[in-house]
């Protein structure tokens, strides 16, 4: 664990992410290729800082970081819950946050006395009703994003507008006009939310051939409460819209929003996620990073501002539209984008991406390719140990096993009945295990608020946002 005084928070946070990365095996890093291509990469951490209650000192420890630019396309997705959809780096890092969460509100429970625990079991208190089960030890903790570049979408179009040559436009377009008839990709012009796929499936049981032909480039905002959307690089000089992550221009669409949006849906309801929202408050970010492609004024309007007028007139009680702070760092990150193009273009080379890959507090790391641990084929069923620990039906089991720890003498009481009661009514037979045949959908519905909060902001100021759909959501443990 690192201290540092409150003047050095901000460059130590980037410190302490870079010192993660810096700790991982090499496998997964980038990489000269054999070909000459030097590879890049994009670095995301969640730090948690505490403040020491003598002096003007804090206390970092990195909880997660991610690595990795990519996601899946629809096409590709698995009803299983086995496969990452978006390996980007932001969206790694908030993923191992919240496996950290739920492992560490189970190890609360199941050692109370445990000097370095991070949270509080409260239990069940017949005084306030409603309180979450658990707690921050350290109220005053506070937590960090850093991204090596500003987050794809909203908060950078701007800056690769800029940037975009006219040929790289050209060929974006080119490409999306004549879509990926290989996958079966047909653009046409309806909203994304009410796409229809024609679908078959592989052995892996993944969505094998999907018609987007109701899959809509542009929606322009109808009102004051819904932002615009734009599909990928579309119309970079919009800003303030909705986006998917841009992809390459050869490739099937993603139905994967971009991080911009992704950040400023948790600015609303939390870094926590559905399976965390009935055992804690919501936990916001005080607080972006970034180094390349940082601009103030763009990552403010597409991180909060977008959403104030929306969010003035809904009730999100207890959420709230957070106002994160958004700075910028002056440390370069090595195998960032810029450094190594620049480097690369001294030496007459190309780039090019590298594969995805997430760590956590623990130590533990993971390199995933097409969604899963690299060396596993994502065309046939995935077996437990190739998949991400990341992935759906992991987070899964780490929330049914924290469920399981907390004592039988709460079941019958407060919050915990509250939560029994929705997952018996999705078991047709009384004699069946709920824990065991409740669908991961039904999990992702047991906090009422978190789930009333999310429903009215996909009515208002995000119902442009693309959804996939709840029948990727019905697997069971």
């Amino acid at each position: 664990m690192k201290t540092c005084s409150h003047r050095e928070l901000t460059a130590e946070i980037v410190q302490e992410c870079h010192s993660q990365f810096h700790k991982l095996p090499k496998h997964g890093k980038p990489v000269k290729r054999s070909n000459g291509q030097a590879e890049w990469t994009i670095l995301a951490g969640i730090v948690m800082a505490t403040p020491r209650s003598q002096d003007d000192l804090w206390d970092l420890e990195c909880i997660s970081i991610g690595t990795g630019s990519k996601c899946l396309p629809q096409g590709k997705q698995s009803p299983r819950g086995d496969l990452l959809n978006d390996c980007h780096a932001e969206v790694l890092a908030r993923r191992g946050f919240n496996r950290w969460c739920l492992q560490e509100l189970e190890a609360c429970v199941r050692e109370p006395q445990r000097v370095e625990n991070k949270f509080r079991y409260t239990g069940y208190d017949s005084d306030t009703p409603g309180r979450p089960l658990f707690e921050l030890a350290q109220p005053m903790a506070q937590f960090h994003l850093y991204i090596s570049q500003a987050p794809c979408g909203d908060a950078t179009t701007g800056s690769l507008a800029q940037v975009q040559s006219e040929e790289s436009k050209n060929a974006f377009l080119k490409g999306k006009s004549q879509g990926n008839t290989d996958q079966g990709v047909e653009l046409g012009t309806k909203r994304p939310q009410e796409a229809a796929s024609d679908s078959a499936t592989n052995e892996s049981g993944s969505v094998k051939r999907v018609k987007l032909e109701d899959y809509q480039d542009e929606i322009d905002a109808t009102s004051q409460h819904a932002l615009g959307f734009r599909r990928g690089r579309i119309n970079y000089d919009a800003v303030g819209v909705l986006r998917t992550k841009p992809g390459r221009v050869d490739s099937e669409p993603t139905m994967c929003m971009s991080c911009s949006d992704k950040i400023a849906r948790w600015n609303i309801l939390g870094l926590t996620s559905a399976l965390v929202a009935p055992f804690l408050a919501p936990i916001y970010l005080s607080s972006v990073i970034t180094k390349e492609l940082f601009d103030a004024d763009s990552l403010e309007r597409a991180l909060f501002k977008r959403l104030e007028i929306s969010c003035k007139d809904i009730s999100l009680d207890p959420y709230k539209l957070h106002r994160v702070g958004v700075y910028s760092t002056d440390i370069i990150f090595e195998h960032s984008k810029d450094e190594v193009t620049a480097q690369s273009l001294k030496q007459g080379i190309s780039t090019a991406p590298v594969a995805s890959a997430s760590t956590n507090s623990t130590g533990s790391s993971e390199v995933l390719i097409n969604g899963c641990k690299a060396g596993t084929s994502a065309k046939k069923q995935i077996p437990p140990k190739s998949r991400s620990r990341l992935c759906k039906i992991e987070m899964l089991q780490c929330a049914v096993s924290l469920w399981r720890s907390i004592p039988a003498s709460e079941h019958e009481h407060g919050l915990v009945h509250k939560l029994r009661t929705p997952l018996e009514s999705n078991i047709i037979d009384p004699g069946t295990d709920i824990i065991e045949q409740s669908p991961y959908h039904a999990w992702k519905g047991l906090s009422g608020d978190y789930a009333q909060a999310r429903s009215r902001l996909f009515a208002s100021v995000f119902q442009n946002w693309v959804q996939s759909g709840d029948d990727l959501e019905q697997f069971t443990l």
